[in-house]
């Protein structure tokens, strides 16, 4: 089965947090997540699969629950 990279992104944001997860630059096979929160830098977590990125999406964004 063929597989294509993720061609397009996500992006949540609510109250000042963004997260979002999109294709790595260089490796169409990598995710990259974002986390940028207020004036705080921007955290990034790269991920070899997209269903491990779209996890950790998930978590990310349940954070701001608590």
């Amino acid at each position: 089965m063929a597989s294509r990279p993720l061609a397009f992104g996500i992006r949540f944001r609510q109250a000042g947090r963004t997260v979002r997860v999109r294709a790595h630059e260089r490796d169409p096979q990598r995710y990259v997540l974002e986390v940028q929160r207020g004036g705080r830098p921007i955290r990034r977590r790269e991920h070899a699969s997209l269903p491990a990125a779209l996890q950790d999406f998930a978590a990310r964004w349940r954070e701001r629950l608590h």
